[in-house]
């Protein structure tokens, strides 16, 4: 599996929030966003942008800019994992992830994620393997996104800083075909 640095474009995967102000902006009529979320899915090949993943089914299409709009140049195709990388507060939340000091990037977390899944591993055998720290909160805390919320003021998105990374605990697609 290729490894993928993606911060071409301003595109970066790490554990962030989007500016709690541009939460929910409203999709156009049902028709139309599935018109423009095909486009968007055909032109990126439905490949994610954060680890390189390709897959037919459960793509999703993320904002790349915190417009609120939704012409294809501001949205981009993303997999289900590096999804719940971007929108830490709502994982944390779900219980979906939770978030670790660690040596590895978060496209790495993702990819040897997927990895360890297609050969039939637990998640927590595969986050043992990541040799893992725990940071100032419990993994599993909310606060690491309320730190998040204070420190960003009017900012779009925030991220936490290397070397902070979301690991999977209860994520059920994993797209492995």
């Amino acid at each position: 599996m290729a490894k993928i640095n993606l911060t071409t474009n301003g595109f970066l995967l790490r554990p962030g929030i989007t500016n709690p102000q541009l939460w929910s902006p409203e999709r156009p009529p049902k028709a139309e966003w599935d018109a423009i979320r095909g486009f968007v899915l055909q032109r990126d090949n439905y490949t994610c942008r954060g680890c390189g993943h390709r897959a037919l089914k459960f793509m999703h299409v993320h904002h790349v800019e915190e417009t609120g709009q939704h012409a294809p140049q501001y949205l981009t195709t993303i997999c289900v994992a590096c999804h719940a990388v971007l929108h830490i507060g709502r994982s944390l939340g779900l219980q979906k992830i939770e978030i670790w000091k660690s040596s590895l990037s978060q496209v790495e977390i993702v990819q040897r994620t997927r990895e360890g899944i297609k050969r039939g591993r637990s998640l927590a055998k595969i986050n043992k393997g990541f040799k893992l720290k725990v940071g100032p909160y419990p993994p599993d805390s909310i606060q690491y996104a309320n730190d998040l919320v204070d420190k960003m003021g009017k900012t779009p998105r925030a991220y936490l800083d290397e070397p902070w990374c979301a690991v999977f605990v209860d994520l059920k697609r994993w797209q492995i075909e």
